[in-house]
């Protein structure tokens, strides 16, 4: 079970996803940090040789971001000044012709850095700086996530739904660098 995390946490943890999103090798600059209490100590961080595994006081975190990976069909010239073209922004595709994504999400990535590690999932939080698309949703569902945090929507919010439907608290967390509360 996750230890509640205070306001100051959270926007911690939205602030690394937002700072990792300048990873990705897609255009859509999307991060992604899953968080997981772990008071025992059972997860050796220091042997995954991955500066983007890290470990703060009883939470371990893991840090992803989109990628256009090698073999992709899609997204693999680029133009005079070296920036990748990219075929949604060509197309116009607003996030729904799939089999034209070829990034690997954030959240995929996440997840797969999470297995490959052993990692736990079940009751990870998210901190993702897009919300998920429908696909991601039903990854983060099979996952056992319990909360998702996002700043901004994705242009097909129909991943609400399938995390709404699986009891997947969902919330957006705004004014992250906002450093005046009130």
């Amino acid at each position: 079970m996750m230890a509640k995390l205070t306001l100051e946490q959270k926007k911690d943890f939205m602030k690394k996803a937002a700072f990792i999103a300048n990873n990705a090798s897609c255009n859509y600059k999307v991060g992604c940090v899953g968080v997981i209490y772990d008071k025992d100590n059972s997860i050796d961080v220091s042997k995954m040789n991955d500066e983007f595994v890290k470990r703060k006081g009883d939470i371990v975190y893991v840090k992803s971001w989109n990628e256009t990976l090698k073999g992709e069909i899609y997204c693999q010239s680029f133009d005079e000044n070296g920036k990748r073209l990219c075929i949604r922004e060509i197309e116009n595709l607003k996030g729904r012709d799939f089999q034209k994504v070829c990034a690997s999400h954030a959240e995929i990535g996440l997840i797969a850095k999470c297995a490959k590690y052993g990692i736990p999932t079940q009751d990870m939080i998210m901190f993702i700086t897009n919300s998920p698309c429908i696909i991601c949703s039903r990854a983060i569902v099979q996952a056992g996530f319990s909360e998702i945090y996002f700043m901004q929507k994705h242009t097909d919010v129909s991943g609400f739904r399938i995390l709404v439907a699986n009891n997947i608290k969902i919330s957006q967390l705004e004014d992250i660098f906002d450093d005046n509360e009130n």
